[in-house]
């Protein structure tokens, strides 16, 4: 488990987008990053059990604007079972919401854990911010929703 060394939250407003920081020594972490057309959950480093404080605030918030949700996961380096019930959660509620939810350049670190638990990355995988997709977006098997 990651060890705290301090905690200090600031809000930081540049180009209409809103990012919270916080001064905590952790081996990973996850953000709500507030853009004008969509919102970015970033997570990066070791996701774990440690963040669920972060995954439930980035979460909650996400799902309040009412945009569709980009999951940025590129700099993942680790993902146990709490951050993958994280990824599923989003899935599902965005879908529930009739929300867009996707998946930013999936690591191997992601992609690895998800395919083992046989739960099928969607096919925009790879998709960049907010692009809107040509066709329907299958919802099974192609998807975390399940």
């Amino acid at each position: 488990m990651p060890e705290t060394v301090a905690r200090r939250t600031q809000n930081v407003w540049d180009e209409g987008v809103a990012v919270t920081f916080t001064d905590e020594a952790q081996a990973g972490g996850i953000a709500l990053v507030e853009r004008t057309d969509v919102s970015v959950v970033d997570m990066w480093g070791e996701i774990d059990i440690a963040l669920r404080n972060e995954a439930s605030a980035a979460l909650a918030r996400a799902f309040e604007r009412d945009l569709p949700v980009v999951v940025d996961t590129s700099r993942v380096t680790f993902i146990d079972s709490a951050g993958v019930a994280f990824l599923v959660q989003l899935c599902r509620i965005g879908r529930d919401e009739g929300l867009r939810v996707s998946l930013h350049r999936p690591p191997a670190a992601v992609l690895d854990v998800l395919r083992m638990l046989e739960l099928d990355v969607p096919p925009e995988t790879g998709a960049d911010w907010g692009r809107v997709p040509t066709a329907p977006t299958p919802t099974a098997p192609h998807s975390l929703a399940g």
